[in-house]
Formats: C-alpha cells, sequence, structure tokens
C-alpha cells in the first residue's frame, strides 16, 4: 500500500511537472516567433512606409520624426518595451528609450546576445533565448536584418517582457510548494504506515500469543488430571515393590520413583501454567516470602560449593497479594540460577524499594544466556536443559504479571545472569493510614 501510494504521487507530480514544461516550451517559441516577425515587420517598415531611409552612419545625427513615430506606434501596438537600430559594430544608432539606451554607445546586451545578432546581420531574422532578470522578470529580443534579405550592416531589435510567463513563475512556484508538501505528506503517511503496521503485528501477536496460552492451559488441565491418578498408582506399586524387593530399591529408587516423580512435577508445571483464575489479594510480608525460599534452597546450594549472598536495603515490604504463588516464584528463579551456576561461583540476591515498586534482582556467575535467546527463554515449553517441560519462567512471568509487575533479564555470555522483578507497592488502606 506504502509503494502503490509513493507511486501515485510520484506520477501525478512528474504529470504536473511535465505540462508545466510543455507549456513553457509552447509560449517561449509562440514569443520567439512572434518576436522575428515584428522585427522584420519593423525593418520593413522603415524603408518601405516611411519614404526615408534610416541612414547607417553618425548616430549623433537626429533620427526622422516619421521613423521615431512609426516606433513608438509599433511599440504601443505589440507590447513592446523597446525597438532599437543597432549597427554591426554594437553602436546604437537609434531607440526610442534613450535614458535608458543612449544613442552613440555601445548596445548593453551585445555581448550576451551577440550569437542572435550576428546571425540576424547575416540576413537571417532571430529571437533569444529566454532571460531572467534579477528582479524576476522575464525578458526576451528580436532581431531582424535592415535592410531585409541581404546581409546588413544593422539590425532592428525589438524587446518584449514576458508578462505572460509570470503566471508560469507563479505555477512554478505552487508546484514546487505541493512537491515539497507531498513529500512530507508521503514520509508522514510512511511511517504512520508503518507504525500501525508494527501496532497490527504486535496486537496480532499478543493475541495469537494468548490463544496459545489459553489452548495449552485447557490442554494441560485436562491431561495433568488424566494422567495424574495412574502415575499415583505407579509410584505407589513401586514403593511396595521396594518393600518386597528391598535387594532391587535403588533401581526401584533410579528407574520408576525418581522417573514418577519428575512427571509428577511436569504435570505440577502443567497445572499452574493453565490456572486461570485472578491471584487472591492477601496481606503478607514480601521480604519473608524470598526469606523463605531462599531457606528451601540455600542448604543444597552451598551444597555444590556455591556461595549465596543476600543484601537487603529494608527490614520489612509490605505486600498485597498470593503469598504461596510470589514465593513459588523466587523458588524458581533461584532453582534456575543455581543449575547455571558452577561451582566455586556466587548467588546474589538484593531487594529494594525504588519510589513506588520493591526491586528483587538475582544476579549469578554462570555461563549467561545468548542475546538471541533472551527473549524466547519466556516462551512456553522453550528450554536449553535436556530435562524439565520449558514452562519455569512462563509460569514465573505469568506470576509476576499477574501481580502487576514486570520480570526482565540481562545476560552476558560468560559472565553470569541479572533477572530483575519489581512489584507495585499497595497503596495504604484507610486503616493503614489512620494507625
Amino acid at each position: 500500500m506504502i509503494v502503490a501510494v509513493v507511486l501515485l504521487m510520484a506520477t501525478f507530480l512528474s504529470i504536473n511537472w511535465y505540462y508545466y514544461r510543455r507549456t513553457k516550451r509552447s509560449l517561449e517559441e509562440n514569443l520567439s516567433f512572434r518576436l522575428r516577425t515584428i522585427a522584420s515587420l519593423v525593418s520593413s517598415s522603415i524603408e518601405g512606409n516611411t519614404g526615408t531611409i534610416l541612414e547607417v552612419g553618425d548616430p549623433l545625427e537626429s533620427p526622422p520624426d516619421t521613423v521615431i513615430s512609426l516606433f513608438r506606434s509599433m511599440r504601443d501596438g505589440y507590447d513592446l518595451s523597446n525597438i532599437l537600430v543597432i549597427r554591426e559594430d554594437g553602436t546604437i544608432l537609434l531607440t526610442i528609450q534613450p535614458d535608458l539606451f543612449p544613442r552613440g554607445e555601445v548596445y548593453p546586451h551585445w555581448n550576451m546576445d551577440y550569437t542572435a545578432i550576428i546571425e540576424a546581420l547575416e540576413g537571417t531574422p532571430t529571437a533569444t533565448e529566454l532571460y531572467q532578470a534579477p528582479d524576476g522578470a522575464y525578458l526576451k529580443a528580436g532581431y531582424a536584418p535592415y535592410p531585409l534579405g541581404t546581409p546588413a550592416s544593422a539590425v532592428v531589435a525589438v524587446e518584449a517582457s514576458a508578462g505572460f510567463l509570470e503566471g508560469l513563475a507563479e505555477l512554478r512556484t505552487i508546484l514546487a510548494a505541493a512537491t515539497v508538501i507531498s513529500i512530507i505528506g508521503i514520509v508522514l503517511f510512511t511511517w504512520f504506515a508503518l507504525k500501525a503496521t508494527a501496532s497490527l503485528l504486535k496486537a496480532r501477536a499478543s493475541l495469537m500469543h494468548t490463544e496459545t496460552l489459553a489452548t495449552m492451559g485447557r490442554m494441560a488441565a485436562g491431561i495433568a488430571h488424566e494422567i495424574r491418578n495412574p502415575l499415583f498408582i505407579i509410584r505407589s506399586s513401586a514403593e511396595k515393590l521396594k518393600e518386597i524387593e528391598p535387594d532391587k530399591a535403588e533401581e526401584i529408587d533410579s528407574y520408576i520413583i525418581e522417573e514418577a516423580d519428575r512427571l509428577d512435577g511436569i504435570l505440577t508445571d502443567y497445572l499452574l501454567f493453565a490456572r486461570d483464575e485472578p491471584a487472591p489479594s492477601q496481606p503478607f510480608d514480601l521480604l519473608t516470602a524470598l526469606n523463605r525460599s531462599l531457606r528451601l534452597v540455600r542448604e543444597s546450594i552451598e551444597k555444590e560449593g556455591i556461595e549465596l549472598e543476600t543484601h537487603f536495603g529494608l527490614s520489612d515490604a509490605p505486600y498485597r497479594g498470593e503469598e504461596k504463588r510470589l514465593q513459588q516464584t523466587f523458588l524458581n528463579i533461584l532453582i534456575n540460577a543455581q543449575q547455571a551456576t558452577p561451582e566455586g561461583g556466587t548467588i546474589s540476591v538484593t531487594m529494594d524499594r525504588r519510589g513506588g515498586r520493591y526491586v528483587v534482582t538475582f544476579e549469578d556467575t554462570g555461563g549467561g544466556i545468548p542475546e538471541k535467546d533472551i527473549e524466547a527463554v519466556f516462551e512456553p515449553f522453550y528450554t536449553t536443559k535436556q530435562t524439565g517441560s520449558g514452562l519455569g519462567l512462563a509460569i514465573v512471568r505469568r506470576i509476576i504479571e499477574d501481580h502487576g509487575g514486570t520480570i526482565s533479564i540481562a545476560s552476558t555470555v560468560g559472565s553470569g545472569t541479572a533477572v530483575t522483578v519489581t512489584l507495585p507497592v499497595p497503596e495504604p488502606t484507610t486503616g493503614e493510614d489512620d494507625e
């Protein structure tokens, strides 16, 4: 659509400019023909109608009154600005504007119109190219030999102000303005169209994402309910088999019970992901929930030779939301950091209040995440691990967004990853204000 509009505007402007140039050229050609004809007519009138042949000699001699009268009448009749007779050396012999072109002096346009004047001296009437004066006026001159038909020692010059071309100058200004406005309009239209297209694509992607989540949620709920009961029976049977065959307990633990527990964990992730009910809003302390998550993983983290550091810039963090789900969110992030950090590495957890938001940051010194994968880690079922459902961070983001917060990841390959969670500080209730 953008290309079509640009082509349409370009075609429209090109046609306008084409007709402008064509009209200008046609008018200029008509004016050249008119001036050549008038110059020839003046030349023949000097000799044929006055009864006196103008002597081309001393320019200081007074010209016959009949010639001056004839020149003036022809000037007025043909809407000319001046009529002159110029000798072959450029000296002005006769003019009806002596103040502007004094007799006996060199014609001011001699050098500029030299080619046309020489052609007229050789016997061919001619006209100059259109000339635009510094004041913006258009000028044009016609030359004819005197006398006509033979190589002459003088030329008759008629000058006309191409006033009718002033309208073309105005048209040119209008076309130039229209071109600039059109270009600006095309740029603005292109910008608007690109913005609108980007918004539509974003809305479409959001809609597809929502539909995917809804579909996967329904599927997850159905599958989980169908599988969980048989899985429970399998695990219970394995426990009984373990009691019956104690010498094979290790194999039973490794091949049946551990796999059953892993599948149960995946089903739990599916059910959490499929949950579509709003988070209940109950008062609790966010810092306490974070500390509980830290206690659950501290022993296993330190057992793997990883140092766990905490830096809290507040003593409490009153909050309203679902404590269990947020605690599970912090736990999932800590487990991811533990799995990414090698022995001897560090996991650092900080929490502060910045304005109207709590900011919790989890930093590790693991291998990092490639830039192209950072956004993908929040997509359902995306995982780089050999085991797992690929729903961990998708569930984390969903829980955080359900509580009005945001989650972001900054990572450098080889240096580590920082996960930042922000949650809005709840507005105090009337009772809290009074207290």
